[in-house]
């Protein structure tokens, strides 16, 4: 009987194996397909029809960098130092104040109407409708 177990467990454990093996997504048969893909890589050169060296100073290598950031002459200015601005804003403006009534929302402001003086009816369609949807 111990031989029969012993050979059972065998058969059993090489099955196991083989499972694991299997679920094994890197195997040379994987290989061997993706590497049978032929690839096509095209150099492609793009006719502009004039000659961009003309265009470029001597001795121009796209590679270097032409600008030297150390040369730029930055203005420091001081972040606090605005200046006086209070004199922008209304009397006792407070800009973390919260609102407490429905009248202190500005919404709209009558003068902000802009007319420009168009009729966009005579560049539309006759019978134009926006709200209709076309399918």
């Amino acid at each position: 009987m111990n031989k029969k177990s012993l050979k059972i467990s065998i058969l059993l454990g090489l099955i196991f194996a083989n499972g694991v093996f299997a679920a094994d997504p890197v195997t040379e048969k994987d290989e061997s397909i993706i590497q049978s893909i032929d690839y096509i890589d095209e150099d492609v050169d793009f006719e502009l029809g004039f000659d961009t060296s003309d265009y470029l100073p001597e001795d121009f290598n796209a590679n270097d960098i032409y600008v030297d950031l150390d040369a730029i002459a930055y203005i420091e200015e001081d972040a606090n130092d605005t200046g006086d601005l209070t004199k922008y804003l209304p009397v006792d403006f407070n800009a973390y104040a919260y609102p407490t009534h429905v009248e202190d929302f500005n919404y709209i402001d009558v003068n902000d109407e802009i007319s420009l003086n168009f009729n966009t009816k005579e560049h539309l369609p006759e019978g134009f409708n926006p709200y209709i949807k076309y399918n």
